[in-house]
């Protein structure tokens, strides 16, 4: 399997690598198109109308107020001869139709391209290493696509579906240590599957990541709350108790910012909480006299 096949078969099982061009211009070139052919055609409709009221015939007067007398004299079968190019209005009203349904499913298609997400630079850079190295995918491209990934146009790339990470810590650890701990030891634990398009390739389940840094953010909100009431405990000073739950709140609001995907409400109302827990164990329990600082 070589070429499109060998490629298509990487994109399609693997959607975070299927990176390909949004054309952002084109589809931008298309609805200045379409919308200009609408405007031209609004103000034809405009100028029919007019000219309908205008005029002393019956059924173009009434035409104005009954559809199926405008649709008559669209079609031509108005008995009235003299109402030659009387129909132009409902002919004009039929190629709006059409030509709005095209530039409504172009601007609909435009906004969803628009708010997918820009590929993963590290996917990128997996897909032209695949695709160059001969150890791997080995797919060259002939046509005036051939470039594509090789030279992208960054700002015009999307990935079908880009890898989301909710924290920047569950970021860090798909983007940075998961390629650490496949040059230190996952090349050694992991073989490639024996597969065409897979050939020198080891591929992490992202959910693993997600599962890691959960367990993470777990870890965190259990030791702050702790440590802070056994450091608390043990102070007698004050000011270095003041010192010590500015330090412990900063921690945790740091924490929740890099390990979660919190909300900035939700950061200051957890903050705020974490706080209050501390100053009330500072103003209900006396420091030890033994070992107090």
């Amino acid at each position: 399997m070589e070429g499109y096949p060998k490629l298509a078969s990487l994109l399609g099982a693997c959607p975070e690598v299927a990176i390909l061009r949004r054309f952002g211009s084109l589809n931008a070139r298309n609805l200045l198109y379409l919308q200009a052919e609408l405007v031209a055609l609004e103000e034809t409709l405009r100028a029919c109308t007019e000219r309908n009221n205008a005029s002393n015939e019956a059924d173009r007067i009434r035409s104005a107020r009954d559809w199926y007398t405008l649709s008559r004299l669209g079609s031509g079968s108005s008995n009235n001869g003299s109402n030659v190019g009387a129909g132009e209005e409902w002919c004009t009203m039929l190629e709006i139709r059409t030509k709005l349904k095209e530039y409504n499913a172009a601007l609909v298609h435009q906004s969803l391209i628009t708010g997918m997400s820009k590929p993963n630079p590290r996917d990128l850079a997996f897909l032209q290493e695949w695709m160059r190295r001969p150890s791997m995918g080995n797919v060259y491209l002939l046509g005036q696509d051939s470039d594509i990934w090789a030279n992208p146009e960054e700002s015009d790339l999307i990935a079908l579906q880009a890898r989301r990470s909710d924290s920047p810590v569950s970021r860090w650890m798909s983007d940075t240590l998961v390629h650490w701990y496949h040059q230190a030891l996952g090349r050694k634990l992991r073989k490639p599957k024996a597969s065409d398009w897979t050939a020198n390739t080891v591929i992490y389940s992202e959910n693993g990541v997600a599962r890691l840094a959960s367990v993470l953010g777990v870890f965190l909100s259990s030791l702050l709350p702790i440590a802070s009431i056994v450091v608390l405990y043990y102070i007698g000073s004050d000011t270095i108790r003041l010192v010590a739950i500015a330090l412990f709140t900063a921690c945790f609001s740091i924490s929740m910012c890099l390990v979660t995907s919190a909300r900035v409400v939700d950061v200051f109302t957890a903050t705020a909480a974490f706080t209050a827990v501390q100053v009330v164990f500072v103003g209900t329990n006396g420091p030890r006299n033994e070992g107090k600082v």
